[in-house]
């Protein structure tokens, strides 16, 4: 009794953490409520067929001789043309049932995908620091569907076999309650295997579903790195990845599919077994005179759409189980805080002069919390003024163009913009304020005009046009048969890493911010793209507040001021000519860099 009572509260709190998903429906439920008449009438419709049924059955063949009353129930004419009634009516309602019920689930689907997509865009880079982009994916895709099948169909179902069995059994109980008794008999044996079948079919479904979301991520890594894959040979060693990561879901899908056979078989066994019971103690009462023989045959019509019903309801909670599985992946994601991003910024960003100041800040990871990227740097940079951070790999360069895009917060310390704390602007207006072009640039898989008008969504073709003459890309641009038209191919793919890097500036320039980051922009270009990519760039930083992070310090050499950052903190700080004569850290990288030059 206890495990019982504990399983009963389990189950309860798995089905409250699921519903939230139930609220997408509650804007159309006028229009589910008129599906749910329409599943009501065509389920009693169906039940009325039994009863028409048995009296055909049960009736005298000499009722044909019988002058023709619709309302006769012993005239085997009138009881053929009320059956046709009765289907016509039912097969009405039951398209209008199929086609509410699609319309509520499509724009159900509708809303929950779009307020999925919204969360998880939404959400702050720490949370993808954690959590893998195609197990994401998984979720607004493969979860998804398996609402579909659940709200469309199966739901509906589920409903049309309780209202099957609740009629089903008020009918039987007028017919004949002595035998109503010997047939119910097995119902509390069938409740108590559902609800332990059903745990178990949950808890495999759930496995499925992780499972599916991991293979699609290797999916997604493989075909999203393709070019890695060949270049070290290892198409065998994914194929051997994926194919373990299906397997898993297959045995997992079997494991299922063999406990659902093992409830269906049973709930078959159980019931139909109990219906030749049934149809053996009837004829008995029948042969007894205790029972009319058109009753007899109704009974046992009645007890048969029930039986099936029980059994389909068999089927239909492993499927509801299963959809709750992936439901409560969605609540989770939908459940979780997102970051406070506006549609439009307020008028801040109108006075924003582009002046930054870290005091005293210091930070971790979150997934690295015993390593402290930043401790305790303090620096000021002036608007419009060129400030350059160098260093070594992993001395936290990257780390302070994060926490100015407020990626991340500090773990303590304070950051200044225009002497206020970056905290009191919302984050819309910061980042509006501010452009990124990364070493490694991501373009979007659409034209060369779509991924520069990402800086200015609204922009026309004349400023887009513009933006891209200032960044030096019409060269190239003019050359392609389609020019702006022209499709990048996925990340860019079909384009140079000198074209990506000046689309990426057209880009920034488009947005036209107040404060610039460049994070290794030239870095991994030869020395010909970088002159020509280093040109646009000097256009771009022209009084503009400009944050250079750089390992080529001949890209900084004219920089208003250098940062050396070493183990997370500022150890050096001046002009290039000033740190040069300190014969410190920054000369000794200058020289390095001179002799593999020379070399």
């Amino acid at each position: 009794m206890i495990m019982g009572k504990k399983d009963k509260k389990v189950n309860l709190k798995n089905w409250k953490r699921s519903t939230p998903i139930f609220n997408f429906l509650k804007p159309y439920k006028y229009i589910y409520g008129i599906g749910l008449i329409c599943l009501l009438v065509s389920s009693l419709t169906a039940m009325i067929f039994p009863y028409l049924l048995g009296n055909l059955l049960g009736a005298d063949i000499e009722q044909q001789q019988n002058e023709f009353h619709l309302t006769d129930p012993n005239n085997i004419n009138a009881l053929f043309l009320m059956l046709m009634i009765l289907f016509a009516a039912q097969a009405l309602f039951s398209f209008f049932r199929i086609y509410l019920f699609g319309v509520v689930t499509e724009k159900t689907l509708h809303d929950i995908r779009n307020t999925t997509f919204q969360k998880l865009i939404s959400f702050p880079i720490s949370y993808y620091d954690k959590n893998k982009v195609g197990i994401l994916q998984s979720r607004i895709s493969s979860d998804i569907v398996l609402l579909n099948e659940t709200f469309n169909t199966t739901l509906a179902e589920f409903l049309r076999q309780i209202f099957t069995i609740v009629f089903g059994i008020t009918f039987i109980g007028l017919i004949s309650w002595k035998l109503s008794l010997i047939m119910l008999a097995i119902v509390p044996l069938i409740a108590i295997s559902a609800v332990i079948f059903g745990k178990f079919i949950k808890k495999v479904s759930k496995r499925a579903q992780d499972a599916a979301a991991d293979s699609n991520n290797t999916l997604l890594e493989a075909l999203s790195g393709i070019k890695n894959v060949k270049t070290f040979v290892n198409e065998f060693f994914e194929i051997k990845k994926y194919a373990s990561s299906i397997l898993k879901i297959q045995n997992l899908g079997i494991k299922g599919s063999i406990w659902r056979g093992f409830f269906a078989s049973f709930i078959i066994l159980a019931m139909f077994g109990s219906i030749v019971f049934v149809i053996w103690n009837g004829m008995n009462m029948v042969n007894m005179g205790e029972m009319e023989e058109q009753e007899f045959f109704q009974f046992i019509l009645y007890t048969i759409m029930i039986g099936a019903s029980f059994g389909g309801i068999s089927s239909l909670l492993g499927n509801i189980q299963k959809a709750l599985g992936a439901t409560e992946r969605i609540v989770e994601i939908l459940g979780l805080s997102t970051e406070n991003i506006l549609t439009k910024s307020n008028n801040d960003y109108a006075k924003f002069n582009g002046k930054v100041s870290f005091k005293n800040v210091s930070f971790t990871y979150e997934t690295r919390p015993e390593v402290e990227v930043l401790n305790n740097i303090c620096f000021d940079i002036e608007p419009g003024k060129q400030t350059a951070i160098v260093g070594a790999s992993g001395s936290g360069k990257s780390t302070i163009a994060s926490l100015l895009l407020r990626f991340y917060e500090p773990n303590d310390g304070t950051i200044y913009l225009d002497d206020q704390e970056y905290n009191s602007f919302d984050l819309s207006t910061i980042r509006n304020q501010m452009a990124v072009v990364h070493q490694e640039v991501f373009l979007f898989g659409g034209s060369i005009f779509e991924n520069i008008s990402y800086g200015n969504p609204n922009a026309t073709f004349k400023e887009v046009k513009t933006a891209a003459e200032k960044a030096n890309t019409m060269e190239f641009i003019q050359k392609f048969p389609d020019g702006f038209d022209t499709i990048v191919g996925d990340r860019g793919i079909q384009l140079s890493g000198g074209q990506k890097q000046r689309i990426a500036i057209a880009r920034a320039i488009l947005k036209d911010p107040k404060i610039l980051i460049l994070d290794e922009a030239t870095s991994s270009l030869d020395s010909e793209s970088e002159k020509t990519v280093q040109v646009a760039l000097d256009k771009l930083m022209k009084d503009r507040t400009s944050i250079i992070i750089a390992h080529r310090l001949s890209t900084i050499r004219n920089a208003d001021k250098i940062l050396v950052m070493q183990d997370g903190k500022i150890i050096e700080s001046g002009k290039h000519e000033e740190l040069i004569s300190k014969n410190g850290v920054y000369e000794n990288l200058n020289n390095l860099q001179f002799s593999l030059k020379s070399n």
